[in-house]
């Protein structure tokens, strides 16, 4: 009998097989274990992974919905995809409102080309920073808005913007031009706003070569009288009452302005075509008219004139210091002979 038939060799044979099957069986338990391992630590940090993302969307959500900011999502068809309660409340619609119609029909009609354009370069890759528009409130106003937008990219299909509503600095911005050009006693334009509109007449006639600029200074006669004897708020009085007459008889073309403490003065512009001049007499023959209206004052009524000087260019002035020069001499020329008139300037005065 050989070795191999041997019993003994036979069971040595089956255990070195069992035992190297078992050893296998270890080893790929082994495996399973570690791979087991590795998809429980895959999971959990997946289960990780999807609350964070929770938390963040739900933190997204919150500051979406409660932020004081305007905030809106939108697309490029136009229409608002979302808005926030502070964009809603701002304007007074519901969120329904907004998103069921455009967008553009809310934005003032002198504003929807801007928009449009702004609207196209946020699609081709143009951030929007601080730009402006109107847009109608539900109860009719128009309220200034500005938007902060990144355009869309290759990751973003969507507009998502910021707005801010601007309306009360607008205002506060066209008191402070308006306080800065007008003059607080009278309401009219004052002296620096005045200066700029004559040097801007002048320049346009200049590119134009047609018509002419005319300056009329007027200086108020007896003013002074007024004054000493019924005192400075009687005199203020007077100069309101006059501003109030001459702001009703000011026409198309003309500006009216106090330049002085009783001294006022129209410009008209754009005056007549190259074949005729400008009459000047029915402007002046108007301002004496309303002058001379009696004023009630507390203590009794008064009666004033005035006396005006007038000046053209490119007439007998050829620049803006001319012109102002020669209104000037005219007007004292009519007060040397006798106050209450007007008179144009002609060389010689000079």
């Amino acid at each position: 009998m050989g070795k191999a038939d041997d019993p003994d060799n036979k069971v040595i044979a089956r255990l070195r097989e069992k035992a190297e099957r078992l050893e296998n069986l270890e080893s790929r338990l082994r495996v399973l274990e570690r791979e087991r391992e590795d998809l429980l630590d895959t999971k959990l940090q997946m289960s990780s992974e999807l609350e964070e993302y929770d938390r963040s969307l739900k933190e997204w959500e919150w500051f979406f919905e409660h932020s004081v900011q305007m905030l809106c999502i939108a697309g490029l068809d136009g229409y608002f995809k979302r808005v926030n309660s502070a964009f809603a409340n701002t304007l007074g619609y519901s969120k329904e409102e907004l998103i069921s119609r455009p967008f553009l029909d809310f934005v003032h009609p002198e504003d929807v080309a801007r928009t449009t354009r702004e609207l196209e370069g946020l699609g081709e890759g143009h951030d929007s920073v601080s730009f402006e528009n109107r847009y109608r409130a539900k109860e009719g106003s128009w309220r200034w808005i500005a938007w902060y937008c990144p355009a869309i990219s290759s990751v973003t299909t969507k507009l998502f913007a910021i707005a801010r509503d601007i309306t009360e600095d607008r205002r506060k911005e066209a008191e402070i031009l308006y306080k800065a050009s007008h003059d607080s006693l009278t309401d009219l334009h004052n002296r620096a706003a005045f200066e700029e509109s004559l040097e801007s007449a002048i320049a346009l006639q200049r590119r134009n070569q047609a018509g002419e600029v005319v300056l009329y200074l007027v200086d108020i006669d007896g003013f002074k009288e007024v004054n000493d004897q019924y005192g400075h708020m009687a005199g203020d009085h007077l100069l309101q009452v006059i501003s109030e007459r001459f702001r009703k008889i000011q026409r198309a073309g003309e500006m009216v302005a106090r330049v002085g403490g009783d001294e006022f003065a129209f410009l008209v512009e754009g005056t007549a075509d190259d074949s005729e001049s400008y009459p000047f007499e029915p402007l002046a023959e108007r301002i004496i008219a309303q002058v001379s209206e009696p004023v009630e004052l507390n203590r009794g009524t008064v009666t004033v004139g005035c006396s005006i000087g007038i000046s053209a260019f490119p007439g007998t002035a050829d620049d803006f210091c001319s012109l102002m020069s020669q209104a000037d001499k005219a007007m004292y020329a009519v007060k040397k002979s006798g106050k209450n008139g007007f008179r144009k300037f002609d060389p010689s005065l000079t």
